[in-house]
Formats: structure tokens, sequence, C-alpha cells
């Protein structure tokens, strides 16, 4: 009865450690991209540089990271948030406290603030439209079990 008991708890803490723990940091990352001078639009490509870092004593091979950045509609009363892109890549963390640095790719951001066009009384004024970058949430999974996710504050609220 004692070796089985024994095989039985062996068993669990080997999927608990297989399980691992994951902890994100992510930063934000921007640059605004060269537009033409008689134009008004800024256009800004925004990346997330993520370091995943494995606190378990298992090796997390192929797991999937998750992310997805958040835009914000600018439009005189019809805010909106939505995912303007997302995306998911296979990643692989050393064992005890090592790390993987990951890049996402570049999306790009385009905004026309408010503005007044022509001059004297043909003048008009432009309300600002377009897009900005509202925000982020990271998930890294292995199978169905999330190991660990990071969302910016912003974003936190949406997905409630």
């Amino acid at each position: 009865m004692n070796i089985s008991l024994s095989i039985l708890f062996s068993l669990l803490l080997a999927s608990v450690a297989s399980a691992g723990t994951v902890t994100l940091l992510v930063k934000p990352d921007n640059e605004k991209k060269p537009g033409d001078k008689t134009k008004f639009d800024v256009t800004r490509a925004v990346w997330l540089n993520v370091r995943v870092t494995n606190s378990s004593g298992t090796k997390l091979d192929g797991v999937t990271l998750k992310w997805s950045l958040y835009s914000a509609t600018i439009k005189r009363g019809a805010d909106s948030i939505a995912v303007e892109k997302s995306g998911e890549m296979k990643i692989t963390v050393d064992a005890n406290g090592r790390y993987t640095d990951v890049a996402t790719p570049k999306v790009a951001f385009t905004t026309i603030p408010f503005h007044t066009e022509g001059s004297g009384r043909r003048s008009k004024q432009v309300e600002a439209s377009g897009k900005k970058f509202h925000g982020y949430h990271v998930q890294v999974i292995s199978g169905d079990t999330v190991l660990g996710q990071a969302s910016s504050e912003s974003v936190k609220k949406e997905l409630k």
C-alpha cells in the first residue's frame, strides 16, 4: 500500500513540475515612421519585447507564446478598443531560472490629429481619426494550460 501511494505521489509531483512556472516581463517599444511632410498623418510602429523566465526545474520545450496588440479608434463620440493584430510563436525556455527574449513583429498604428486645412475663408477643420496603440496581452501556453500571462493596465479593464 505504501509503495502505491509513493508512486502516486511521485506522479503528481512530476505533473506539477512539468507544468512549470513562467514569469513574463513585457516592454512595449515603438518608433515613429518617417512620413510625407505634406500630410498630417502620424504612423508609429509598435512591438513587444518579451522576456519569458522559467523558474521550474523542467525545460519548457515548444510552448506557445500568444500575443495581442490592442488599438483605440480615435473618432469623436465613437471610441472603441479592438485587437489590432495578434499572433503566436513556439518558444523553448531552459529550466532553473533561465529566460528567453522574444520580440513580436512590428505593427503600424496611424493617426491623423485634429488640424485645419486650407487658409482664410476656405479653411476647414478636420477631426482627429485613425488608430493608436492601446495596450497588450501576452500568454505562454502549454497545451490547454496557461503557464503565465501579462497585460497592460489598459487592457486588463477590457478583459474583465
